[in-house]
């Protein structure tokens, strides 16, 4: 237990106590010596000017009467504390420099409490990211403002796919950090439906006087949930897959789907099965595993392997 855990936990005792308590009660419960509770004693009352007394017939401590005290700041357990300075690690190794402002008051104040607590800055975990698509800070800020103030938007936005620039009326409803890039998930008023904006294809962002639309929380989940990736919506289609021996363990441990089926094959190999909708992200999820993965239906999206696979065999000049 760290010393400022033994003093909040000292505090409690007092305020709970009806009768003085005990020295070796004390040194029972915050689990330390006897020289160490007379430490906490001292801290507590010099230190935050507790109302401290002892009993002249036990030799036992108890709160005075006179006036009510509090200890000052944040209570908040040691391990609490490490866990907030994880997490704001983590926060800030997701998009490095979009939070700077806010993340540094909060690991200003979280740095005092590690003080109190003898703890340590260090890092116990890291995110190291591959291909990432990093958004615009100034689009982030305008929409994570938007988001806090549920206040509609106006966006120009470039389509990947097409290149095509478009100007919609949008209601945020929340940010999505998917395999590296983050996605404002949004009630489009254009197509009206719901649909996923990446951050770094907004080109222009401003807010609007409307408030945002609402969107009950059922009917989200029906459209994030139903179909496979990013391209969420109400799955059409299932995607039949035979993953090889060689393989199979690995993909056996992977959710490519909440909803997916897995069955395991007399031969090492195993049967997936994925519900979806739009079949760009599950393309490129199939293509990474090359020659490993066979589509078996259906077969639009077997043709569409096929097919690329014989394009990228041009490409090399293979017949």
């Amino acid at each position: 237990m760290k010393k400022q855990d033994r003093i909040y936990l000292l505090d409690q005792m007092l305020k709970a106590a009806r009768v003085p308590i005990s020295i070796e009660n004390i040194k029972e419960r915050l689990q330390c010596s006897t020289a160490t509770v007379y430490r906490i004693i001292a801290d507590l009352r010099d230190g935050y000017g507790a109302p401290i007394e002892t009993d002249e017939l036990t030799n036992g401590i108890f709160y005075s009467k006179q006036g009510v005290f509090e200890l000052p700041g944040l209570r908040l357990q040691a391990d609490e504390i490490e866990a907030l300075l994880m997490a704001s690690h983590l926060l800030e190794d997701i998009q490095k420099g979009l939070l700077k402002e806010p993340l540094s008051r909060l690991l200003d104040n979280i740095s005092m409490l590690l003080t109190e607590h003898g703890i340590k800055d260090k890092r116990n975990i890291q995110i190291i990211y591959a291909l990432f698509r990093k958004a615009n800070k100034e689009i982030f800020s305008q929409v994570f403002t938007a988001l806090q103030e549920n206040k509609r938007v106006e966006i120009k936005y470039e389509a990947r796919s097409t290149n095509e620039v478009s100007v919609r009326v949008i209601s945020p409803l929340k940010l999505t950090n998917y395999k590296n890039a983050w996605y404002l998930d949004s009630w489009c008023h254009l197509r009206n439906a719901i649909r996923s904006f990446a951050l770094e294809q907004i080109i222009s962002c401003q807010q609007l006087g409307e408030e945002c639309v609402a969107i009950s929380h059922d009917k989200l989940k029906e459209h994030f949930s139903s179909s496979y990736g990013i391209f969420s919506g109400k799955a059409t289609k299932i995607a039949r897959i035979k993953v090889s021996k060689k393989i199979s363990k690995w993909v056996a441990k992977e959710q490519w789907h909440s909803k997916q089926r897995l069955t395991s094959l007399k031969d090492g190999s195993i049967f997936l099965e994925i519900p979806y909708d739009n079949d760009i992200e599950l393309l490129m999820d199939i293509l990474r595993y090359g020659e490993n993965i066979e589509v078996l239906s259906p077969d639009s999206l077997r043709n569409k392997i096929i097919s690329i696979i014989s394009n990228m065999q041009k490409n090399y000049n293979i017949q």
